[in-house]
């Protein structure tokens, strides 16, 4: 059972020739438990679900392969090229759709990342993107959460 929400809109776009043609773009959000492996088993599904229905491209949100939590993310981490990163980008290829990966935490030597990559119509990454603004609140007396716990900062635009 696929378990999400998913918005699929057209957006006009200009060609390389300088003509208006419609693209349409999943904006999908899933729902994420504590098994990675169905995450991803679930995001690879809803790829083929909004090819079949048209989508040119598909966008997953931030983490959704492992629960939003530090607790988590060294834990469901993995270097560029792992499991998650892997099975993106055959989705990609196999559906012939552009695929933003949402967010994956990314381990780098004593650091992890929360990176995005984006997967054109043949699997192969065109971009990456780790976040550099991380989300960080301490109110006295009350909620306490700093994603610098245990994420890393990117560095480039």
């Amino acid at each position: 059972m696929i378990k999400s929400l998913c918005l699929l809109g057209y957006n006009q776009i200009l060609t390389m020739e300088g003509n208006m043609k419609k693209f349409k773009v999943a904006l999908l959000q899933t729902f994420v438990s504590k098994d990675k492996e169905k995450n991803i088993e679930n995001a690879v599904n809803l790829i083929e679900h909004v090819s079949k229905e048209g989508a040119d491209m598909a966008v997953f949100p931030e983490m959704f392969c492992c629960p939003y939590d530090n607790s988590f993310f060294k834990e469901y981490g993995e270097e560029e090229g792992g499991s998650a990163y892997a099975k993106m980008g055959d989705a990609a290829n196999k559906s012939g759709i552009y695929v933003v990966a949402g967010t994956i935490p990314e381990l780098e030597e004593d650091k992890v990342f929360n990176t995005s990559y984006v997967f054109d119509r043949k699997g192969r990454q065109t971009a990456k993107h780790r976040k550099m603004h991380l989300f960080d609140i301490d109110v006295e007396g009350g909620q306490y959460f700093k994603e610098s716990d245990v994420l890393s900062p990117g560095r480039d635009v």
